[in-house]
């Protein structure tokens, strides 16, 4: 029920804020699919609807590696982007994402977004409408929780005992 909640979400919004090029009588690239549904429908269909999640650590060993695998994009609000943020992060948050000179600001839609929040559900749900606009989103899991030494976290019920994420430890930018 949560996946199509976000997929819902993501359409309504994909279908705002599409870029010029897909809109109706623009030309379109030939990767283009027509409409946010349609492309939508092939991302799920594709990852089998399975939320596609990189651990910190693979984020940590990219950078550490010069790699530069994905182009990371903090979806959290600006103060929480302020008091520190994966290393080389563009801060987006999810309020203006969406809006078009934000999406001039992400790279060409063939290069992986990496998307970043607290704890991974803000991601998730920017990652349902960028893929209704034809990019290729990830996710970090947990979000900076994953990013930031152990944390205590409850995943589940208020009786549940707490489980513990295992962070990188990585550095943050300030």
């Amino acid at each position: 029920m949560h996946k199509l909640a976000v997929a819902l979400t993501a359409w309504a919004l994909a279908s705002q804020a599409l870029p010029d090029e897909a809109k109706p009588g623009a030309a379109a690239r030939p990767t283009d699919i027509a409409s946010p549904s349609d492309r939508l429908a092939t991302f799920f269909g594709r990852t089998k609807g399975i939320t596609r999640l990189v651990p910190a650590s693979e984020v940590w060993a990219s950078i550490h590696a010069g790699a530069g695998k994905y182009f990371v994009v903090d979806v959290r609000p600006a103060e929480d982007y302020a008091k520190g943020h994966v290393p080389g992060a563009l801060s987006l948050p999810i309020d203006v994402l969406f809006r078009p000179e934000s999406l001039a600001k992400l790279p060409p839609r063939e290069k992986p977004l990496l998307l970043v929040c607290k704890t991974g559900h803000t991601e998730s749900m920017a990652l349902g409408g960028l893929a209704a606009l034809g990019y290729e989103p990830w996710v970090m899991r947990f979000g900076m929780m994953g990013w930031d030494g152990e944390t205590k976290v409850k995943a589940g019920s208020t009786e549940q005992d707490a489980d513990t994420v295992h962070g990188v430890g990585g550095p943050v930018e300030k």
